[in-house]
C-alpha cells in the first residue's frame, strides 16, 4: 500500500515558523539598541505683514534650556536607544527665526547691541516618549519654546508648543522621528513669529 506525506494542517506551527519568529525578534532587538541623532531643520513661513517690523531692529538669542541633550528613547527599556539632536540644531532655529522676522520687515542685529526688540528664545522641551509594553504603544512627542521679549516700554512672555500622541506598532525610523519633531518645531516657531504681541510697540 502506497503511503503519502501527510499534509500540514492550516494553523499548525512548523519549525520554519518558529525560526522566522526568532529572526524577526532578533532583528527588532538589534534595532532597539541603535541610537538616533535627529537633524532638526525647521522651515517656517511667517503669515504676518511685512509692515510689522517697518525697519525696526531686533536681536534674537536662542538658548537650549532643557538641561539634557536627550530627546527620548526609541525603546523605553534600553538606554542604548537614545535619541538626540544634531549639534547644529540651535543654529538652524536661530536662522529660521531671523529669516521669519526679516520677512516682517525687521533688521536683524547681534545680541548685545541696542535693539528696538530683544528676544530670548528658550527651547524648554523637545520630547519623545514611547511606552515600554503592549503591541500598540503610545508615542508622545512635543516641542516647546518659552520667549521673553524686551522693548523700551514693556516686557512680554510667551509659550509656544506643539505635541501629539499616536499609537505605534513598529519603532519609527530616524527619518520618521525627524519628520515628527521637525513638524512640532515648525508649528511652535510659526506661532512664535506670528505673535505680534512680542514685537508690537
Amino acid at each position: 500500500m502506497r503511503s503519502y506525506p501527510r499534509p500540514i494542517r492550516s494553523g499548525a506551527v512548523t519549525g520554519l515558523d518558529v525560526a522566522l519568529v526568532v529572526i524577526v525578534v532578533m532583528g527588532l532587538g538589534a534595532c532597539t539598541a541603535t541610537p538616533q541623532i535627529l537633524p532638526i531643520q525647521p522651515k517656517v513661513q511667517s503669515n504676518t505683514s511685512t509692515q510689522q517690523g517697518a525697519g525696526r531692529t531686533i536681536a534674537i538669542e536662542v538658548v537650549d534650556a532643557r538641561g539634557t541633550d536627550l530627546i527620548g528613547l526609541r525603546d523605553a527599556r534600553s538606554h542604548q536607544s537614545a535619541i538626540t539632536a544634531a549639534p547644529e540644531m540651535l543654529r538652524n532655529i536661530q536662522q529660521v527665526l531671523e529669516s521669519g522676522y526679516r520677512q516682517q520687515g525687521f533688521d536683524i542685529i547681534p545680541v548685545g547691541e541696542s535693539a528696538d526688540v530683544a528676544l530670548e528664545v528658550r527651547l524648554t522641551q523637545l520630547g519623545y516618549q514611547r511606552e515600554a509594553t503592549g503591541l500598540l504603544k503610545d508615542l508622545k512627542t512635543v516641542a516647546e519654546f518659552q520667549v521673553t521679549s524686551v522693548m523700551a516700554s514693556k516686557t512680554m512672555d510667551g509659550i509656544y508648543s506643539a505635541s501629539r500622541t499616536k499609537d505605534t506598532v513598529v519603532r519609527p525610523s530616524l527619518a520618521a522621528n525627524a519628520d515628527i519633531l521637525n513638524e512640532h518645531v515648525n508649528i511652535a516657531l510659526t506661532k512664535l513669529i506670528d505673535d505680534q504681541r512680542l514685537t508690537a510697540e
